[in-house]
C-alpha cells in the first residue's frame, strides 16, 4: 500500500473540496479541527521554506547592487521584483498568511460547530 504524504497544499485542497461540495451544510467541528491540527504541525516546513526563498532573493539582490557602479537600491529592488523566484517567495507569503487565517477560522468554526 503506498503512503500519502500530507501538505499543507493537499489538505487545503481537501477542505476547498469539502466546502464545495457541502451544499450550504456547515463543516463539521471534527474536520475544522482536524485540519487546524494538520496545518499546525506543517506549517514549520512552509516557514522553513519562505526563510531559504528569502535568503535567495536577498543573496541576489546583494549579487545585483555589488555589479552596480553606482549603488541603487531601488532599481536592484525593481530587477529583483522582475525574477519568478520573487513571484514564488510572494505566493509562499500569502500562502503564511492564508494558513494563520485558516487556523484561526478553524477554531472559530469549531467552537460554533454543532
Amino acid at each position: 500500500m503506498t503512503e500519502i504524504k500530507r501538505t499543507v497544499s493537499s489538505v487545503l485542497e481537501s477542505l476547498k473540496k469539502i466546502v464545495e461540495n457541502k451544499s450550504g451544510m456547515p463543516v463539521n467541528k471534527e474536520t475544522w479541527l482536524n485540519a487546524a491540527f494538520t496545518l499546525e504541525l506543517l506549517r514549520p516546513d512552509e516557514t522553513t521554506l519562505l526563510n531559504k526563498m528569502s535568503q535567495e532573493i536577498a543573496i541576489k539582490k546583494l549579487a545585483i547592487l555589488k555589479a552596480q557602479e553606482k549603488k541603487n537600491v531601488s532599481l536592484a529592488d525593481i530587477e529583483i521584483e522582475t525574477l519568478d523566484e520573487y513571484r514564488f517567495m510572494k505566493d509562499q507569503e500569502d500562502l503564511m498568511e492564508t494558513l494563520d487565517k485558516f487556523v484561526k477560522i478553524s477554531k472559530k468554526n469549531a467552537d460554533f460547530s454543532y
